[in-house]
């Protein structure tokens, strides 16, 4: 058993990042299991391994199994340009989506988790998943690419263990709930800063999008978790406490939206939930640019 010392459960990017760190250690034939600890903050616990040294060995061995993994390699043509995003047209997302079905296994998941070619944006692109908060210049995919290839043992050791320093030069999803870098709290786009993060974090926070798949509610995406509007909408999560695995994790977070309703922490205490906690997001003007603002506790 090992307790995570650095991730709190209270910020977005950190509790992504357990989820992934599960499904990582599943994906390798591991049995084991997540809960949550109160030490002052909601830390995660592994159940079915000893040290961290063992645990960091497995997630080092498992990246090196993404290079190449389909579900990372969609791009598609958008004027003279090849884009590696989550906004192709419709029907490139169609043939994309069937691929990765019919291969199966964590690429299906995690497909169905970016977005689906039945729901299109405002340019009838592809609407993505609610935890796209890249705009801009910035590819989500690319960035993909370019934080596996980055990451080193140690960016492994400080995203568990920490502290965390946001130190690191390597592409950030904006997830991180204790940094958001809206425009209109700034001087200057925010766009135009150099991002530092936590890498890991990130990487593992990626891996565990796959329990939060997407689907259509009848014009509108709906991404597991995710309620209200593209621009101010929110984010609930679920903290509990029995050691579960990924596909109990992932039935669990389909009520989390339900935590905001009367009676809900009866219900979701029954369950073993401890607490769910809220963030909203914030998406500029300025090109869309995601971010999580600081959360909230709902109970």
């Amino acid at each position: 058993m090992i307790c995570l010392t650095g991730l709190d459960g209270s910020n977005p990017l950190a509790f992504l990042a357990a989820l992934g760190t599960l499904c990582a250690l599943e994906d390798r034939g591991l049995t084991t299991r997540l809960s949550w600890e109160n030490r002052g903050v909601w830390r995660p616990v592994l159940h079915g391994l000893d040290s961290l040294d063992e645990l960091v060995d497995q997630l080092w061995a498992d990246l090196q199994t993404w290079d190449g993994e389909p579900a990372l390699q969609l791009s598609y043509r958008k004027g003279n340009k090849t884009e590696r995003d989550l906004k192709p047209p419709p029907e490139r997302m169609s043939e994309y989506l069937r691929q990765m079905r019919a291969l199966g296994g964590r690429s299906a998941a995690l497909a169905g988790a970016f977005g689906s070619d039945l729901v299109t944006d405002n340019n009838g692109a592809t609407k993505p998943t609610a935890f796209h908060f890249t705009a801009g210049q910035q590819r989500f995919l690319t960035m993909a690419e370019d934080l596996r290839r980055g990451l080193t043992r140690e960016d492994f050791v400080e995203a568990l263990a920490g502290p965390w320093r946001w130190t690191r030069e390597l592409p950030v999803f904006a997830w991180d709930g204790s940094g958001a870098r809206g425009y209109a709290l700034r001087a200057t786009d925010p766009s135009k800063d150099k991002k530092t993060g936590v890498p890991a974090a990130d990487w593992l926070a990626l891996l565990g999008l796959r329990l939060f798949p997407v689907t259509r509610t009848g014009d509108h995406l709906r991404t597991t978790g995710f309620t209200g509007g593209w621009k101010d909408g929110q984010f609930t999560w679920l903290i509990w406490e029995p050691p579960l695995t990924s596909c109990t994790v992932a039935s669990l977070l389909q009520h989390a939206t339900l935590a905001a309703t009367a009676g809900s922490r009866a219900r979701l205490g029954a369950w073993g939930v401890a607490t769910a906690m809220e963030s909203k997001v914030t998406r500029t003007d300025q090109g869309g640019y995601g971010s999580f603002n600081p959360p909230r506790v709902l109970w």
